[in-house]
């Protein structure tokens, strides 16, 4: 018989239950996806009663939209550090370093798919009206966190290929959606239809997708 060891208890400071629930379920969702969002498991974790939460999380709902408000800022952060890695090597010519801009942040998207797929399923799979922040939000009760969001990487890279003339203005909705489509859809393959792929494999098919994509996109 395997023995269970006892989740650590998340420390918390008075007035800040809220943020060591959020934390907790950051945790959970990292080992168990969006499914594993439990109140009376994120309770036991930070140690307290699952009543002693409902003053900050009135509803399961609630707290998984922070939750992914919170994975979605993690997302970006992991896709921000992977383009910075890359920039030195960027192409000097404009036009090749906006298409090169723009596969390195599909893959970026698709890399934290495959490093933390619990996090990725709770930031993109979960409450959809957060991925795209609304010009005037509502009150979200401290839930606010300036961090980018995975969107803004892709909103700049097709940008770049506006003011290169790569692509027309007018086209950007219909890019947007289509690189979307390409790596999340692919995200979703390698994690639940290809998981058997190697690695070696799996970069295959990220460039092999990123390429087409790319190719699909750029006028000549």
């Amino acid at each position: 018989m395997v023995e269970q060891r006892p989740r650590k208890r998340a420390s918390y400071h008075h007035g800040d239950l809220r943020a060591a629930l959020i934390g907790a379920g950051i945790d959970l969702a990292r080992e168990g996806g969006p499914q594993a969002l439990v109140l009376r498991e994120v309770t036991r974790v930070v140690g307290v009663a699952p009543n002693s939460a409902y003053g900050h999380f009135p509803t399961l709902t609630a707290l998984k939209k922070a939750v992914a408000q919170r994975a979605r800022g993690d997302m970006a952060v992991a896709m921000k550090a992977h383009l910075d890695g890359v920039a030195p090597a960027e192409p000097a010519d404009a036009r090749e370093a906006a298409t090169t801009y723009l596969r390195e942040v599909g893959r970026a998207y698709v890399q934290y798919a495959l490093t933390e797929p619990g996090l990725f399923r709770t930031a993109m799979g979960g409450d959809p009206t957060g991925i795209r922040v609304p010009a005037a939000p509502a009150d979200t009760s401290g839930d606010e966190d300036d961090r980018p969001r995975p969107r803004a990487f892709l909103e700049r890279a097709l940008t770049r290929l506006v003011e290169v003339g790569c692509l027309r203005p007018e086209d950007t909705g219909k890019a947007v959606t289509a690189s979307w489509a390409t790596v999340h859809g692919l995200s979703i393959m390698l994690l639940d239809l290809l998981p058997q792929l190697t690695a070696e494999e799996k970069n295959m098919a990220i460039d092999d997708a990123l390429a087409v994509l790319v190719a699909g996109l750029i006028r000549p």
